[in-house]
C-alpha cells in the first residue's frame, strides 16, 4: 500500500484542483451577468452546423427574430456576439469606442498578406499610424482636392462604355483604378500591361479569393492546411497562400518604388505617397513602412467597383427608378453637357438612388467585425473580452425591394438617413468614406446622364430574364 501512495495523492491532489476551479468558474459566471441569448451551441461544435457559410449575415438575420438585436453564439471555439441594431452599435461601437475598437484576429491574414490591412489590425500605435496617414489624405475638406480627377475618370468610364458596352466590370473597375492611382501615386494607367496597376489588380483578386468566409473558417479551424508543403497534395490553401504573400510584397513595392524613382528625378507631382515621404524622415525605416501599407491598401478598402455593379443591376431590375433619376438630371443639368459636383445639392433622388444601392445590397455584409478590449456590462449582459462582433441593421420595410423614396421626407426633402452604417463607427469608421461617397455619385450621375440600362435581348427581340445571382466571399458582388 505505501507504494501506492504517491499515486494515490497525486490522483487526489487533481481531483481538488479540477474541483477547485470549477468552483471559482461556478462563483464567476453566477456573480456576474448572464451572457446576451443566443441559439443553443452543440458540444465542440457550437453554432456552425446552423450557419450559412457562405452568407453568414442572413443567418444572423434570421437568429434576430428569435433571440432579439444582441446574441451571443459560439463557431466552434470562437465566441461571437452579433449586433442587429443601429441603436445597440452606436452604444458599443461608439459611445463606448474604447472598449470595442479592436480587431479580431485570425491566423488567415498574415497567411493571405493581409496582416498589414489596417482594417483588420489591433486596436493600438501601429494602427493609429495609419490612420494618421489616411486622414491626412481623405479627411472631409480634402476630398474636394480629387475631384477633377473623380470627373476625368468618369469621362473614361463613359467613353469605354461607348466602345465596349459588354465589359461593363472591367470600366468601372478601370473608373476607380485610374483616380485612386492618381490620388496615391501621381501615376496613370495608360496600358493594359502597366506594371504599376497589375501588382494591384493581382493581389486584390487574390485577397478576394482567400477571404471567403467558408474558406476562412476551414484554415482557423485547421490550421495545419497551412503548414503543408506547397508540393503537398490537396494543399491548395497553402499554394494559395505563397501566390498571395508574394502579390502582397509586390502590391507595396512595385508602385512604391515608381514613386521614388519620379521623386528622385524631380518629376512627381501631389499624392498620397509623394506627400507623406515629404514629411518623413529617410531613416524612419517605421513610417516608410506604414507608407507603403497604406497606400496599397487604399486600394483593398475602396469598394466603389463592387458597389456600382449592384447599381447597375438595380437600374435594369427598376426602369422606373432609373427613368425617374435620369428625368431629375435633364431637369437640373440638361442635355448639352455631363453632371459635376456641383449639382449635387439639386439631384436629391439620385442622392437617394446611392443611398439605396448602399442598403440594398451592401457588398461588406457585416463589416469587418469589431472586438473588445476588455470585459463590459451593458444592458445587463455581459459581455467578455476578446469576444469578436459583427452587426447587421434591418429598419428598413420591404427590405429586397429598390426603393429611394425611403429616404425621403414628406415634404420630399431627404432625410437624415446618410447609410453611414456601410462604413463601420466609432473609431473604425472607414476613413476613406468622403473619398468612396464622391467617387460612386459622380460614376452613377454620368452613367445615368449619357447611358440607360437594359436587359439584353435574345435573337427574337424578347427581352432576357435578370436572375441576380451574388458572389459569396468577403465582399459580395453581382
Amino acid at each position: 500500500m505505501l507504494n501506492d501512495g504517491p499515486g494515490v495523492y497525486l490522483a487526489i491532489s487533481a481531483l481538488v484542483v479540477a474541483v477547485l476551479s470549477y468552483c471559482r468558474k461556478y462563483r464567476l459566471d453566477h456573480s456576474r451577468p448572464p451572457l446576451p441569448p443566443g441559439p443553443t451551441p452543440l458540444p465542440v461544435l457550437g453554432n456552425i452546423l446552423s450557419l450559412d457559410s457562405a452568407r453568414p449575415w442572413l443567418t444572423f438575420n434570421a437568429w434576430r427574430s428569435t433571440h432579439g438585436d444582441i446574441i451571443y453564439a459560439r463557431l466552434l471555439s470562437k465566441p461571437i456576439l452579433v449586433v442587429n441594431s443601429e441603436e445597440v452599435a452606436k452604444d458599443l461601437f461608439e459611445r463606448r469606442s474604447g472598449i470595442y475598437s479592436d480587431r479580431s484576429q485570425s491566423i488567415v491574414y498574415e497567411a493571405f498578406a493581409s496582416d498589414f490591412n489596417t482594417g483588420f489590425m489591433p486596436y493600438g500605435n501601429r494602427w493609429r499610424l495609419h490612420r494618421r496617414i489616411f486622414h491626412q489624405a481623405f479627411h472631409q475638406t480634402a476630398v474636394p482636392a480629387y475631384h477633377a480627377a473623380q470627373l476625368r475618370s468618369a469621362h473614361k468610364m463613359l467613353f469605354s462604355f461607348l466602345q465596349d458596352p459588354e465589359n461593363y466590370p472591367n470600366h468601372f473597375q478601370m473608373f476607380t483604378m485610374t483616380f485612386m492611382l492618381s490620388i496615391i501615386y501621381d501615376c496613370e494607367a495608360k496600358v493594359e500591361d502597366d506594371h504599376v496597376a497589375n501588382a494591384i489588380t493581382r493581389y486584390g483578386e487574390l485577397i478576394v479569393d482567400g477571404f471567403a468566409p467558408a474558406a476562412m473558417m476551414l484554415m482557423e479551424t485547421f490550421p495545419f492546411l497551412l503548414q503543408l508543403p506547397s508540393w503537398f497534395p490537396g494543399a491548395t490553401f497553402k499554394r494559395a497562400s505563397l501566390k498571395c504573400i508574394q502579390a502582397g510584397h509586390d502590391v507595396k513595392e512595385i508602385p512604391f518604388q515608381y514613386v521614388k524613382e519620379r521623386m528622385s528625378a524631380n518629376d512627381m507631382g501631389p499624392c498620397l505617397v509623394a506627400d507623406a515621404l515629404n514629411r518623413t524622415s529617410e531613416e524612419d525605416d517605421v513610417n516608410i513602412t506604414a507608407i507603403k501599407e497604406t497606400a496599397s491598401v487604399a486600394f483593398v478598402g475602396m469598394q466603389t467597383t463592387d458597389t456600382l455593379l449592384v447599381f447597375l443591376l438595380a437600374m435594369v431590375l427598376d426602369p422606373e427608378v432609373q427613368a425617374k433619376a435620369q428625368a431629375e438630371i435633364d431637369r437640373v443639368v440638361g442635355k448639352d453637357r455631363l453632371p459635376n459636383f456641383d449639382d449635387r445639392p439639386a439631384l436629391p433622388y439620385l442622392e437617394a438612388v446611392l443611398r439605396e444601392t448602399l442598403r440594398w445590397h451592401p457588398v461588406v455584409p457585416f463589416g469587418i467585425p469589431h472586438a473588445t478590449t476588455t470585459s463590459d456590462i451593458y444592458n445587463g449582459y455581459f459581455i467578455p473580452k476578446g469576444l469578436a462582433m459583427t452587426h447587421d441593421a434591418t429598419k428598413y420595410p420591404s427590405p429586397d425591394e429598390f426603393k429611394p423614396e425611403r429616404f425621403f421626407e414628406d415634404d420630399g426633402s431627404l432625410n437624415s438617413d446618410t447609410m453611414r452604417i456601410s462604413f463601420g463607427w466609432g473609431r473604425r469608421i472607414c476613413v476613406g468614406r468622403h473619398l468612396v461617397d464622391a467617387s460612386l455619385w459622380i460614376a452613377m450621375a454620368n452613367f445615368l446622364a449619357f447611358f440607360s440600362a437594359h436587359k439584353a435581348l435574345d435573337e427574337h427581340g424578347m427581352e432576357i430574364p435578370v436572375v441576380p445571382k451574388f458572389t459569396n466571399g468577403f465582399t459580395v458582388f453581382e
